[in-house]
């Protein structure tokens, strides 16, 4: 039996979609994915519980790709949470499996209402996935993604005690990781992986640099043998020349790498602090002790699925953006009202249970 799973999201969707790859395989299906991010697809490099990873370009070499799916004779197909509506529930059409199915979203409401920054209900056309899909899966209630997509396989779904992350390490990244352990200085040493940014998508999600700024002078001034890794995405170059001004001498970055190598680096991290980004997920894959922040997004739905994942959110914590429905009210600062204090009160407690 066959399968394919369409990612049309970042790296942190992805990760939720390790469990649901982990349960099809158990259950005798060769599963396929077909995602729209080189970073994505090289994450996967790494599964060998995925059989192939295909690269989905929007443009003119689309509907080949689409047309050379079709001859592998999919007998299931779904998108992951969240889904893209129509678009994605069109793309599982053309490829023409036995079973389609992804959770309902209007697509043009939440895509027109995150250029707009407001909540906007335009009438979407949620009828074309009746026609596309089997099944147009309709979220009721606040569940994590990976509970959400678990449901979504019906009768192939499994026990959520089951519903696990795992990633293993190849020998370039156990080889690379080493390296730069050595050459920082890092070995037999407490790190902290730190990611100051979001990816930039969207930047209301960012805690503000000045607040970890103070954050992160604070935690030294109190554990000065504590060393700090603070990972750079392309989007937040601006931060290295930022955090150089503080002249911390126990503080190294790790820029300019590809995602395996960025994993690589996070699995020896002692403890991460984060905001919402791909990055907190990826820290997530080995239960390492961490803060992860959140203000706009709904993080019922999306947070890193680990038991060792700490929360924390705003006073009056009120969520403006669900990740499947898009805005549901107007976003505003909320990420400003996160104290410096609060997040150094939690990191205390995690250090002494460690």
């Amino acid at each position: 039996m066959k399968a394919l799973i369409l990612i049309m999201s970042g790296i942190g969707n992805a990760v939720t979609t390790v469990p649901i790859i982990d349960n099809l395989n158990k259950k005798g299906y060769k599963v396929d994915l077909l995602v729209n991010s080189n970073t994505v697809k090289k994450f996967f490099e790494n599964y060998s519980e995925v059989n192939a990873v295909y690269k989905l370009n929007f443009d003119f070499l689309i509907f080949s790709t689409l047309k050379n799916l079709q001859k592998n004779n999919y007998d299931y197909s779904m998108t992951i949470y969240p889904s893209q509506g129509s678009v994605s529930a069109l793309i599982l059409y053309m490829i023409n499996s036995k079973i389609r199915v992804q959770n309902s979203c209007s697509y043009f409401s939440k895509y027109m209402g995150m250029k707009l920054k407001r909540p906007l209900r335009i009438l979407d056309l949620q009828i074309t996935d009746k026609i596309f899909l089997s099944k147009n899966y309709k979220i009721t209630g606040k569940k994590h993604a990976v509970h959400i997509m678990n449901d979504m396989l019906e009768n192939l779904k499994t026990s959520e005690k089951d519903l696990k992350l795992y990633y293993t390490l190849n020998h370039n990244q156990l080889e690379f990781s080493e390296t730069f352990w050595n050459s920082k200085n890092l070995k037999n040493k407490f790190v902290i992986g730190l990611h100051t940014g979001t990816s930039g998508k969207p930047p209301f999600k960012d805690w503000p640099l000045e607040k970890w700024k103070e954050l992160l002078l604070k935690i030294n001034s109190n554990y000065p043998k504590f060393k700090f890794l603070l990972f750079i995405g392309p989007d937040e170059k601006e931060h290295v020349t930022y955090f150089n001004e503080l002249k911390v001498p126990n503080l190294d970055f790790a820029k300019n790498l590809n995602i395996s190598e960025t994993i690589s680096l996070i699995s020896k991290c002692n403890l991460f602090i984060s905001a919402d980004s791909g990055l907190a997920h990826c820290a997530s894959l080995f239960e390492i002790p961490q803060i992860t922040m959140f203000g706009p997004v709904d993080y019922e739905y999306i947070q890193p699925f680990s038991k060792n994942c700490k929360i924390l959110v705003p006073e009056n914590y009120s969520p403006v953006y669900t990740p499947h429905a898009g805005f549901v009210s107007k976003p505003g600062e909320c990420m400003h009202q996160l104290d410096v204090n609060t997040v150094f009160e939690e990191f205390k407690k995690l250090i002494s249970g460690l």
